[in-house]
């Protein structure tokens, strides 16, 4: 492969890490985690009374519904797999600057390695966790 063969598979490589951004999931795990705290304490910790005499009960309720929505959606693991992903590209993409640098034979085998490693990765992308809640 020449320099010029290798800009198709760092195009692809840079596609995956793209596809595999966790702040989406990270903001909805750990804001959703922040605010189930937030309500829990609010709910436990201050005084209600008179009108407000409802609100802990509300805030308790809101908690529980975040937990079981992040439980349900499984934010935290999806956030864990985004991020496990993008390092794996990531580490591609520098084996193949890596394999830009090296001449004759070796440089054939980085380059066998890195395609057989990114066939691994691409096939088996369906692994996103689901939301299942942790369920088999």
């Amino acid at each position: 492969m020449t320099t010029d063969d290798l800009a198709p598979l760092e195009e692809s490589i840079r596609s995956c890490i793209q596809q595999h951004d966790p702040r989406l999931d990270s903001v909805l795990f750990n804001g959703g985690t922040v605010l189930a705290l937030a309500a829990t304490i609010s709910a436990t910790a201050v005084t209600w009374s008179g009108s407000l005499s409802w609100l802990p009960r509300a805030l308790t309720g809101f908690a529980a519904f975040l937990i079981g929505l992040e439980r349900a959606l499984n934010f935290g693991e999806r956030w864990r797999y985004h991020r496990r992903r993008r390092d794996a590209y990531q580490s591609l993409l520098d084996r193949l600057n890596l394999a830009r640098a090296v001449k004759g034979p070796k440089r054939e085998e980085l380059l066998d390695r890195l395609v057989d490693d990114l066939d691994r990765l691409r096939t088996s992308e369906g692994d996103i966790p689901l939301g299942n809640g942790g369920s088999p």
